[in-house]
């Protein structure tokens, strides 16, 4: 496994590379212009040798498609991973991403979902759906993600809905970091009234450190539903 910068997890994972969501600040597409790990970063490669990685005795929170959306995986590929990954290595925690194009439960959001729940009663959870909503339209209180990943945040985001979801109980956010010539810088406010959101909705804040400098006195770290105990 990979260490990794992201301040949310332990270290990454990435069986499956590639993503058809073509977005304009990813900075995934970028490290493989640059590492060429496929050939069409548009076109997801499924890399099932990959999963050896988890064979690490020691606990990790494990991102698992920092270079990918789980959307956009095959049913077969999420099975393999649950099967032949998650399932033979159990001590560690489990953390899936996506933007939500796909439609559950027909798809692999839907299968992830399905697992997630088989997996629970078994005991402490492991494995965390999020939800990527970097604008208003992306953030749907009907659905069932574990948490919500703001970042980058692109424009003011009225969460005050947060409040009534049986589900969401983390919302991470983060400012768009690079030298894009139209990057957004985040205002204050905006964070200010997401947290003031989740508070009134007794959710979990974490944010990057992106947000330092930017938030100053108010910058928060709570808990994340995947820690690691030491």
């Amino acid at each position: 496994m990979k260490k990794t910068k992201i301040d949310w997890c332990d270290c990454t994972v990435n069986p499956v590379v590639g993503c058809k969501n073509g977005c304009k600040y990813c900075y995934a597409d970028k490290l493989n212009d640059r590492f060429h790990f496929v050939k069409n970063f548009r076109c997801p490669e499924y890399k099932p040798e990959r999963l050896k990685q988890l064979q690490c005795k020691k606990p990790k929170s494990v991102f698992m498609d920092s270079m990918s959306d789980f959307g956009w995986w095959k049913t077969d590929w999420c099975s393999d991973i649950y099967y032949n990954g998650i399932l033979k290595n159990p001590q560690h925690k489990y953390i899936f991403l996506t933007k939500g194009y796909d439609k559950f439960p027909e798809t692999s959001v839907g299968q992830m979902f399905f697992y997630r729940h088989t997996d629970s009663p078994y005991g402490e959870q492991r494995i965390f759906l999020g939800k990527t909503v970097t604008t208003q339209d992306r953030f749907n209180l009907s659905e069932q993600y574990d948490f919500l990943s703001i970042e980058p945040i692109l424009e003011p985001l009225d969460l005050s809905g947060i409040k009534y979801s049986m589900y969401i109980k983390l919302v991470i956010i983060g400012a768009e970091t690079g030298n894009r010539p139209d990057k957004v810088i985040p205002q204050k406010e905006w964070i200010d009234s997401i947290v003031k959101a989740c508070d009134e909705g007794n959710v979990r804040v974490f944010m990057k450190e992106s947000l330092r400098k930017i938030m100053g006195a108010d910058f928060r770290q709570d808990k994340l539903l995947w820690e690691i105990e030491k």
